[in-house]
């Protein structure tokens, strides 16, 4: 088939610096190889007002980006009052209140761009490198990536609300997508099982970026090194975000019993990673172990002194509880670096026989990785071989380009068609428009929406107006009074249709004085099914909770 001409990418949620870890670097080195291979396809960048300018980047002849949620926008704010509503208790609020809060908190509201929509633009394929298919529409064909399931194996390590979220935007993926890529077979299997997802929509394509970051110059590295009061060849590495799966806690305690039980005294350990407020708790960690002259956090690095770091470090910890895939394990392999990492997900996937394992729960089993990897002049010098030889099967980022390009293609040439409605907030209001898509059936239906108008509604009456602009046929019509409900039915031919649903007029409620939702709101809609002879009664809003 042709290749596409328009592909959208929702990058809303690129945050500045290195808060988005591994992730954020894969998806720019994605979109990069992206439209350079493919000229004649554009790309437009869905963008956040945080990161918009630091994305200009990526900018290219077949590239643009789009604004499509402000610096200080209205689905922050009501995050941020949701979240804060849930931590001060139930009374705070009353029950209907708070469980409205829940819903908004935890629930993805699907939304769409300013102005026309993905598909009035021309859209062909909306491509979601970080899972959440936001801003999908009915017809659109959709393909979301999965790092990892992190939150369902150690939900400790978040809020309520933030599992809860995470979990309705892997679901949200799981059913919505035409394809979903992991990052390993690890990934792959933990997705498949948790969303029951048909193997043909799920395929494994590693991130083949190991070379990322090589070609440093030697007078850059003496540099980087002084500043950070590092010799060469003289410290341990451990890059990663500060967060709790990443188990610095445990490395912490493991590196104080290896101290003590031979590790060299010049040696130090290196944790870079975004500052806040765990690394100062793990600094102060360190130094009550007495150990604060010999771990280091020189918080965010660029990549630039990344790669200087990993190119003249002794060799590369990484003690994490959970990855998805452990991208810095095949840079470090590339530069020539000894590895050891944890036993545990997708690891020992990625690194095959090129690192030296150990169990991240128990610190004496760091603590000997720890001595062996720095002292072990044999061990060190397998590590090295065969972690060049395993970094080359990770190193062709064309290739994973290549891959996506497939499963972009796949996408297009067999997209799903579902039973869905797109446009309604997580709260039940709807905007200007929804669109309601219908899988293909033998028989006839009917689809019927109902919608509700407040008595306080600052329109007396809103219009709702639903069209089949593939069929052609008339327009159905339904109007909805201030204070009452009234339901919308519209017959259905068999095979598949996409609805579109009109609704005039619109209010802000902040601009009205009537709270500080930013918000375009028209009705609430309280249901909406497709009910036939054969499949009986099918409820696509509100959806059924997971089981």
């Amino acid at each position: 088939m042709p290749d596409p001409n328009l592909i959208a990418v929702d990058l809303t949620p690129v945050l500045p610096g290195g808060e988005n870890g591994g992730a954020k670097v894969f998806v720019l080195e994605l979109v990069r190889r992206l439209a350079a291979a493919h000229p004649a396809t554009r790309f437009l960048l869905l963008t956040q007002g945080t990161s918009h300018d630091e994305l200009s980047a990526l900018d290219a002849p077949n590239v643009e980006r789009l604004l499509v949620v402000g610096a200080t926008p209205a689905r922050r704010r009501v995050m941020t009052l949701a979240k804060g509503l849930l931590r001060r208790g139930a009374s705070v609020a009353p029950r209907r209140l708070a469980m409205a809060v829940a819903r908004v908190a935890s629930r993805l509201a699907r939304r769409r761009p300013p102005g026309p929509s993905l598909r009035d633009r021309g859209v062909d394929l909306l491509f979601c490198p970080f899972t959440a298919p936001v801003y999908r529409e009915a017809g659109l064909p959709v393909v979301c990536t999965i790092y990892d399931l992190q939150y369902r194996a150690y939900p400790q390590f978040f809020r309520p609300e933030d599992v809860a979220h995470r979990d309705q935007a892997f679901l949200a993926a799981a059913r919505h997508a035409s394809v979903l890529v992991a990052i390993s077979d690890f990934a792959r299997r933990s997705a498949g099982e948790a969303g029951r997802i048909e193997g043909h929509r799920l395929r494994t394509i590693y991130l083949r970026m190991a070379l990322r970051i090589q070609g440093a110059g030697t007078a850059d590295a003496e540099a980087t090194l002084r500043s950070l009061g590092l010799a060469r060849d003289a410290y341990l590495l451990y890059p990663a975000n500060f967060w709790r799966h990443k188990n610095h806690e445990m490395l912490l305690t493991a590196f104080g019993i290896a101290a003590h039980g031979g590790l060299a005294r010049e040696r130090v350990l290196v944790c870079t990673g975004a500052p806040g407020e765990r690394m100062t708790w793990l600094r102060q960690a360190a130094a009550a172990l007495g150990l604060g002259d010999r771990i280091r956090f020189p918080g965010y690095v660029t990549d630039e002194q990344l790669g200087h770091l990993l190119a003249n470090a002794r060799g590369l910890v990484f003690p994490s509880l959970y990855e998805g895939f452990g991208l810095p394990l095949v840079e470090a392999m590339a530069a020539g670096v000894p590895v050891a990492c944890s036993d545990v997900t997708s690891l020992p996937e990625v690194s095959g026989d090129a690192a030296l394992l150990f169990d991240p729960r128990v610190p004496g089993d760091i603590a000997k990785a720890l001595l062996r990897l720095d002292a072990d002049d044999a061990l060190r010098a397998r590590l090295k071989e065969a972690g060049r030889r395993r970094a080359a099967e990770f190193a062709d980022s064309v290739r994973m380009a290549d891959e996506y390009w497939s499963a972009f293609s796949d996408a297009l040439s067999g997209a799903r068609v579902e039973n869905c409605v797109v446009g309604v907030y997580a709260d039940g209001w709807a905007g200007r428009r929804l669109d309601v898509e219908v899988a293909p059936a033998p028989s006839s239906r009917r689809l019927q929406l109902e919608f509700s108008a407040p008595d306080w509604l600052p329109a007396r009456t809103v219009n709702v107006v639903a069209r089949d602009p593939g069929r052609g046929t008339g327009d159905i019509r339904v109007a909805v009074p201030a204070g009452e409900s009234r339901v919308l039915e519209v017959p259905l031919v068999a095979g598949g249709a996409c609805i579109r649903i009109d609704l005039a007029p619109v209010f802000v409620p902040r601009r009205a004085g009537i709270g500080e939702d930013a918000r375009e709101l028209s009705l609430q809609l309280r249901r909406c099914s497709v009910a036939g002879p054969e499949a009986g009664v099918e409820m696509l809003y509100p959806e059924a909770e997971p089981r």
